[in-house]
């Protein structure tokens, strides 16, 4: 009983010192006292050139202890305590803490509608940096404190299409002459303004070089004829580049957008790169998805009734301004003929005042009665149709939205799967690092379908399988997409896109699946990780895991003949697999613990009590018994499970107990005691200072660790198999002896070499 006793302190004394803070602790307190010793002990504690302050020369022989923090002659020691494993942060109120929580401003993240403002996120957030100390008001050190509120994803700067929220009159007072430039310079850097020189120009300006830049001109061609009869008219190809002309001189002056030629200005698809990345903020690799995505939007356009109301209002106004001329005739002569619909597209931004009034700018004639055939959809984006998109799906709203309505359809108010699938295909195509991979369309699928499985693995939590415009501001998702544009090293993305753990997911499925039909069953689940998990476990994967995408493999239709999803459970496919692996490999986050708590949750009651813990630990004990290792009893786990999770109820556990701070790197050990025998016999039998190395690598998380190491290993198999068969190659030269004898000659049947 004595030996048991001790073996149990022994444990918990190696759990108490693999804390971080503990072990820091503990190393201050060793060293001040060896300090003091060597003070005390006639050391010299001044410094003599030679010899630092503080030490001595008796241990040069051995490795020189951590140098102790140096104490002035005014400052007094800090006294030194184990801090307790789980201290609350005391908060301090701060001079400029208002009095009520009414007096704090918010950042727009707290509004769940996905058509944010563009506004100034620092205006709306609250101090809080008094909540950034590190130690508390009795000194010693605190855990970290939650992670910040995700900052606002609303621009700084104007993004309406004619800059009517920016000031360049007090902007340009307070500039000098010399640091006024052409506007043209802002178009593809706008950082270029500093606060003492002139604001960058408006969206329409830098459309405006973008499109002098990369646009085409096309030549107005006299598309009457192709008007006046719908034969003639309907023989205008949109597909066909030699009728281009034709098709774009049918859009002059026959809608808001189109007034003038600069306005039929169109880029093709091949230069519209740099425009999707430096005006719309997205990723380059999303140009071609946006290109199509603002015809399918123009060609909504003119099928609607949008478009009729546009021409009528702007024959309303039209009608008003010349009322206001005839009327006023002082201001006309002035220039200032009321206010107009639109101002021109090719001078907004400039501060050089109009030569003619616009008041005198007559109705084109096109506008004057409707156009009897529907125009076609050009092949091309026009400056008149990027306007319109801007000011309709770009200005109203902040980057999580404009991504968020970007990747939707446009009837629809969240993203599927398959939404995903031109973006990553477009990914495939022009990213570098996954240049090898177009000679192989197969690979290409299934790497399509691993990044958006990862995706939805992470950011769709409620396992829906649609991800809404709350999700997507809660989640990284926009800056990893930004992150993969500009890293060549596609495995340095770790997060969705890394072709390494690709390989990994994928490898593995493919070795449990022994007849290739690309569907693991509950006997192909019990080898992975060499049969570490219990039969009770797979079946309750099988029964009760989250699948996202169940259901879309098979389907039934009722009476009415509106289809039925019908689940099935008897198999795992790949993204149902991709789903398991990473809750097996990394039960340190949110996601997994919600996966793992649902499958043990055997009654459904969001509740994990005694005796369901005891009936899968039961089958462990069962294993631990026949693979020859120590066999801990049921009360022993549970009572250092407790110690280290600390639920709130002694009676039960729920998921919340799971989820807190300190919990996060020990939630998982819980579930590996209970179905995976190989990952709790590594777990009793670790290093006390193992986890703590572990906690100081490069990895992020479990995953990437464990990604890294077992792509290395299949690489090294790979390796090894090719020049297996490399050296059978040599060695059965066959098919050249035979060929050799053919000819009537005869020698050996060893290698010439």
């Amino acid at each position: 009983m004595v030996a048991t006793a001790s073996i149990k302190m022994d444990e918990l004394l190696a759990s108490w010192l693999g804390s971080d803070g503990i072990y820091e602790s503990v190393l201050r307190i060793i060293e001040t006292q060896k300090a003091e010793m060597a003070t005390s002990g006639g050391v010299n504690t001044e410094g003599d050139g030679k010899h630092p302050a503080g030490t001595g020369t008796a241990n040069q022989g051995h490795r020189p202890p951590l140098s102790p923090k140096p104490i002035g002659p005014n400052q007094t020691k800090k006294k030194l305590e184990i801090p307790p494993f789980f201290h609350r942060r005391r908060r301090r109120r701060h001079p400029s803490r208002p009095s009520s929580s009414s007096d704090w401003n918010y950042s727009s993240d707290d509004n769940d509608d996905e058509t944010t403002g563009a506004s100034d996120p620092e205006s709306l957030r609250g101090d809080l940096s008094f909540l950034d100390d590190d130690e508390g008001d009795d000194g010693n050190p605190q855990l970290p404190s939650p992670p910040k509120r995700r900052t606002s994803s609303s621009f700084s700067s104007d993004q309406t299409w004619d800059g009517i929220y920016s000031a360049p009159s007090a902007a340009m007072e307070n500039s000098d002459g010399d640091d006024e430039r052409d506007a043209r310079s802002f178009a593809t850097d706008p950082t270029v303004a500093g606060s003492a020189g002139p604001p960058p120009p408006c969206i329409a300006v830098r459309a405006q070089a973008l499109f002098l830049e990369l646009g085409v001109l096309p030549p107005l061609v006299d598309a009457s004829s192709s008007s006046s009869s719908s034969s003639s008219f309907s023989q205008l190809d949109p597909a066909d580049t030699a009728h281009l002309p034709a098709i774009l001189s049918t859009h002059h002056q026959s809608n808001v957008y189109h007034l003038t030629h600069d306005d039929l200005r169109y880029i093709p698809v091949e230069r519209f790169e740099k425009l999707t990345k430096e005006l719309c903020q997205f990723p380059s690799f999303f140009h071609k998805p946006l290109y199509r995505r603002i015809l399918n939007e123009w060609e909504r356009y003119l099928s609607g009734d949008e478009f009729r109301r546009d021409n009528e209002r702007y024959e309303r106004e039209m009608m008003m301004r010349r009322r206001r001329a005839t009327e006023t005739k002082t201001d006309t002569k002035e220039g200032h003929g009321g206010i107009s619909f639109r101002r021109t597209p090719w001078q907004v931004g400039t501060q050089q005042p109009q030569t003619q009034p616009q008041t005198d700018e007559p109705l084109p004639e096109r506008l004057r009665q409707p156009f009897p055939h529907p125009l076609p959809t050009p092949p091309v984006v026009t400056y008149g149709m990027f306007h319109r998109y801007w000011i309709k799906e770009l200005a109203p709203h902040d980057r999580d939205a404009r991504f968020f309505r970007l990747l939707k359809q446009p009837t629809k108010d969240h993203v599927t799967r398959d939404d995903f699938f031109p973006y990553i295909k477009e990914l495939l195509d022009d990213h570098p690092g996954l240049e090898f991979l177009s000679n192989h369309a197969e690979f290409q699928d299934k790497y399509a379908v691993t990044v958006i499985t990862r995706i939805f693995y992470s950011v769709n939590l409620c396992h829906s399988g649609r991800i809404t415009a709350r999700q997507i501001r809660k989640s990284d998702l926009l800056s990893v997409f930004h992150q993969v544009d500009e890293e060549e090293d596609i495995n340095k993305v770790t997060k969705y896109f890394s072709y390494e753990h690709f390989y990994v997911l994928y490898c593995r499925f493919w070795e449990l699946d022994n007849d290739r039909d690309y569907r693991i069953t509950r006997d192909d689940l019990l080898k992975y990780g060499d049969h570490c998990l219990s039969h009770m476990i797979v079946d309750r994967i099988f029964d009760a895991a989250p699948r996202p995408f169940e259901g879309n493999d098979k389907v039934e239709l009722d009476d009415q003949g509106n289809v039925i999803p019908k689940v099935s459970r008897e198999y795992l496919s790949y993204e149902d697999f991709i789903f398991f692996m990473l809750s097996e490999e990394d039960k340190a986050n949110e996601v997994s613990v919600r996966y793992w708590f649902q499958c043990v949750d055997v009654d459904g009651d969001d509740k994990l009590n005694n005796m369901e813990m005891r009936s899968f630990y039961a089958v462990q004990l069962h294993r631990m018994q026949c693979m020859g290792h120590e066999v801990v009893p049921f009360e022993d786990m549970l009572c250092q499970m407790m110690d280290m999770i600390k639920p709130a109820s002694t009676e039960y556990l729920v998921v919340e107990d799971f989820l807190r701070p300190h919990c996060s790197q020990v939630s998982g050990t819980l579930f590996d005691a209970l179905f995976n025998v190989n990952k709790y016999v590594h777990f009793e039998q670790r290093d006390p200072f193992s986890e703590r190395q572990k906690r100081e690598d490069d990895f992020e998380t479990d995953w990437d660790r464990f990604a890294c190491f077992d792509y290395n290993r299949l690489a090294m198999e790979e390796e090894q198999r090719e020049e297996e068969a490399l050296e059978v190659e040599w060695q059965n030269p066959d098919d050249d002896d035979d060929e050799y004898n053919s000819m009537g000659m005869s020698g050996s049947s060893e290698a010439p070499f």
